[in-house]
């Protein structure tokens, strides 16, 4: 099979089908085999492995994991690319075009598998969103491989104190193992994106470091919102606590009272999240 899109076919595809490309929808194509080759070697496909593809848009990834994988479901919403899609791909048994939005799979979806590697050129607006949505489903997971714009995926991968970390680094770091893996030139798309890209690989840890907790999911954003402030000024002003109350909170688990958030590791955040859901008589509903 060699399915695979150059900029020329893609075009000549675009023209003949009579496509306008949607960049409201974040559509940009992959048109490089090479970078396309060396992307999907990070998923590690073996003839086993189930996947599911975030937005196959034309096919660019489509055609290889039809070929190395046991069977593709492909996520897409755009009515005219499944059209294509199906055109292209559908006389194959093992490729399954699903037109819904994967954001919207839910658990009775997910139930029917035992274990899927993600895969996707993501929609760079969709990006936090969808990987939010896969650390739900981890326990279903066992790699992702997501294209991101650079400064997304500097977020994913962020460290206590930089300025990109917040609370989805805090919950890939808590239950994955999470990198940047490949840098992608914007030359390999089309059309070409104004933002550089990244793929991120996410592998589930065996033993996640703590369970998945809504409560704590909803208590990260409430904290980073004032991540330069003082975390006693914070808490005060969220939780309804006193300040002498969280100073003993705080240095009890090891914190000192004039740290911010932005300082403490993911572990130390979680510490502090179960001291406040114990003493706070306020917890804002999300």
């Amino acid at each position: 099979m060699d399915k695979f899109l150059t900029k020329k076919k893609l075009t000549e595809l675009l023209v003949s089908e009579n496509l306008d490309i949607k960049k409201y929808l974040g559509q940009h194509f992959l048109v490089d085999r090479n970078a396309r080759d060396k992307l999907l070697s990070f998923a590690e496909i073996s003839k086993e492995d189930v996947i599911f593809e975030i937005g196959p848009g034309l096919g660019a990834l489509t055609e290889y994991l039809i070929e190395k994988s046991k069977c593709v479901y492909g996520f897409e919403i755009d009515n005219h690319l499944c059209k294509i899609l199906n055109k292209r791909f559908g006389h194959y048994k093992n490729f399954n075009l699903i037109e819904t939005d994967f954001l919207q799979t839910d658990e009775n979806f997910w139930r029917n598998f035992e274990r899927v590697k993600v895969i996707g050129n993501t929609p760079y607006y969709l990006s936090s969103p969808i990987v939010f949505h896969i650390l739900k489903f981890l326990k279903k997971i066992s790699l992702s491989l997501l294209t991101v714009q650079k400064e997304v995926g500097e977020k994913f991968v962020a460290h206590p104190g930089n300025k990109n970390y917040g609370p989805i680094s805090i919950l890939l770091s808590l239950y994955t193992d999470s990198k940047i893996c490949y840098s992608l030139k914007k030359d390999v798309f089309f059309p070409k994106p104004e933002v550089q890209s990244v793929a991120v690989k996410i592998i589930p840890l065996e033993q996640p470091k703590i369970e998945v907790e809504k409560k704590f999911w909803e208590f990260l954003p409430l904290i980073f919102n004032n991540r330069r402030k003082k975390l006693v000024n914070v808490i005060n002003k969220i939780f309804k606590l006193s300040k002498e109350d969280i100073i003993k909170i705080i240095n009890k688990i090891g914190i000192s009272e004039n740290s911010r958030v932005e300082e403490l590791e993911p572990e130390k955040i979680y510490q502090l999240y179960q001291m406040v859901n114990i003493q706070a008589t306020v917890f804002p509903e999300k």
